[in-house]
This record gives C-alpha cells, structure tokens and sequence, in this order.
C-alpha cells in the first residue's frame, strides 16, 4: 500500500460518505480539499482543522502546530488556540514526550497560540512517535479551499516544496552526500518558514481574495488539484513561473524528487480576483512575502503547463514525492 493521504475516491467512499451532519450550526463540515470546518457561534464562527505529522522523525512537534494552524489561517482568521495529542512508539521512553511537546510549545508561542489541553499515550504497534493538534480560532467572515472562480488568477507564496526539503535534509541519507553541509544545513532550516498565518491575513485583508489553500501532501499540484475539485473549476499554470529555491532544486535533483509535488506546508495558494491581483502582491510585499502569479483558474481541465511546452494533465489526488522516497528507502529511519 502507498502512504501518504488516500486518494479523492477512496476518501468520499471509505469515509466522507458515512458521516452526516445534523446540526444547524455546522456550516461546513467534511469535503474534500477544504482545509477546515466552520460551526456558527452567535454572531462569530468558530473555525477548526486538524492534522498529523507523521513523516517527519525529528522535530513533529514543531510541524504538527504550524501544519494546524496553516489549515485555520487560510480562512482568513488567526489561529488561537489548540489541542494536542502525542502518541509515543511503544519502544520510545517518557522523555521523547517532553522532545515533542517542547516543539509544540515553541512553535505555538511563535505564533500566539495556547494550547489548551490534549492526550498523550504510549500507542502499541507503532515504531516512532506521532504528533497530532486541532487548531481553533474565531472570525466574522471567512473564505474556503472551495471558493475559487473563473478567470482568477493564482498567487502562491515563498517557493515549492518548503517543507520537504527540510525534511528531506534530514532522511535523504546516501543520496545527498553529494551535497555541501552548508546546503544541507540551508535546507533543514527550512523548517523555520512552514508558517503562512501572517500573508493569509494580509492576503484577506487586502481584498479580492475567493479562496485561500495549504498545499501539504502532493505538493503545489496536490494542493491545486484539491482547490479545482472543490471549487469545481479548472486551471493552467504555468512550471516556468512556479518558484523553486536553489536549495530545494539542489535536493529534489539529488534525490530525484519533483519539486511541484513535495509536501509544500510555508506555501499559501490564493485565488484572487484578476482586478485584485496586484493589490494583493503589495500586501504580502509589504509583510514581507514573496508572492508569485503562476497561472488561473478556468475550464474544466487542470492543466500544468511544462517548461518544454508539453500539456500535463493533473487528473487525480498526487502522491507526495516524500512519501515516494521514504516507501523506496531499504530502511526507514525511526527517528534521527
């Protein structure tokens, strides 16, 4: 069996069809590529998502915060607050808990964030540690993963593949021994820029934003394959405009990893208004983020647009090129 996220139709039939939702307040409930759910709260909305790491061996606690919050922050409103679990590998001792919930700490006190309660146990069966947190916050309005139209245009911030080149760094073991340490030491620092609570906010701010999305696993491609099928539109984007940092593309190459399709937590995709676009470019410029148009939403068809010209369709839920190295690997790593 391939790890990593199931695929669009194993998902609607082996778990979204058997959960009905009953209650007025629920607003959005399970869907495919909305990263969150919104339930009525007098006047406000309570906004809610949750998400585990467990690819990454080091540091999940760290991950498993920003991975969270990401989620909440592409509605437009800050995280606030989160809840937490930390399941141990049954061979693990009391203290690799503490490891994890130094990580989250930290990462949750970087962005303002209590966390307010949780569950931590020794879980048998499994050979390393996973991290899990449900983040919450409030808001008086808010966009989705689903709310993308024809003729936007698509913005995405920072570069390609943030997160698993950091992670990468770390477990790409023999095959990046060709790689300086400055270089790998460029790429494990990564970790420090899988955040996109601050553009989301300045992104909505702005105006003329339909919908906001945090491409984790399957990448820029994933992450846009999910926006087009819950939004119900398609797209053409463009390689030659999607940025790739030169460590990222130093690693990928190493590792015969695409780029376009590693886990991509520290990049926002966002569906702007054409007439919009340019506003929303200087509020994340003036935050201090780099945002690049790589294409639009329209058709019926998702289209990447190759450097050689060549039409690729993205037709189906994308594999992570993480979980495609780590499944290749003769032995897995269970913690570095």
């Amino acid at each position: 069996m391939k790890a990593g996220k199931l695929g669009r139709r194993s998902l609607e039939e082996n778990v979204l069809r058997h959960f009905k939702t009953k209650r007025k307040e629920l607003l959005l409930g399970p869907s495919f590529g909305i990263d969150f759910a919104v339930i009525q709260c007098g006047d406000s909305y309570l906004i809610t998502s949750m998400d585990p790491v467990t690819g990454e061996l080091d540091d999940p606690g760290w991950y498993s915060v920003h991975v969270s919050c990401n989620d909440v922050a592409t509605s437009g409103n800050r995280p606030q607050f989160l809840e937490t679990t930390i399941m141990l590998g049954e061979d693990e001792p009391d203290e690799r808990a503490g490891q994890i919930a130094t990580g989250m700490a930290r990462a949750a006190s970087r962005l303002g964030v209590d966390i307010v309660g949780g569950h931590t146990e020794r879980t048998m069966g499994l050979d390393h540690s996973v991290a899990v947190t449900t983040a919450l916050g409030f808001g008086r309005t808010y966009v989705t993963a689903a709310g993308a139209r024809e003729g936007d245009v698509i913005m995405m911030t920072k570069t390609a593949g943030i997160e698993g080149t950091s992670i990468l760094a770390k477990v790409g073991g023999r095959g990046l021994n060709g790689l300086d340490e400055a270089t790998l030491r460029r790429a494990a620092a990564m970790k420090g820029f899988l955040s996109v609570v601050e553009e989301a906010e300045a992104a909505f701010r702005a105006g003329g934003v339909h919908a906001m999305h945090d491409p984790t696993e399957g990448g820029i491609l994933g992450g846009l394959y999910e926006m087009s099928v819950a939004s119900g539109v398609g797209f053409e984007v463009h390689e030659a405009r999607i940025p790739v940092h030169p460590v990222t593309k130093k690693v990928a190459s190493a590792l015969s990893v695409d780029p376009l399709r590693l886990i991509a937590s520290g990049s926002l995709l966002i569906s702007v208004d054409g007439g919009a676009a340019d506003v929303v470019a200087h509020a994340l410029s003036s935050a201090k983020v780099r945002a690049t148009a790589i294409g639009r939403f329209g058709g019926t068809k998702r289209v990447l647009l190759r450097r050689s010209g060549r039409r690729e369709e993205v037709d189906e839920t994308v594999q992570d090129e993480l979980w495609k190295f780590m499944d290749e690997m003769p032995h897995r790593p269970k913690r570095l």
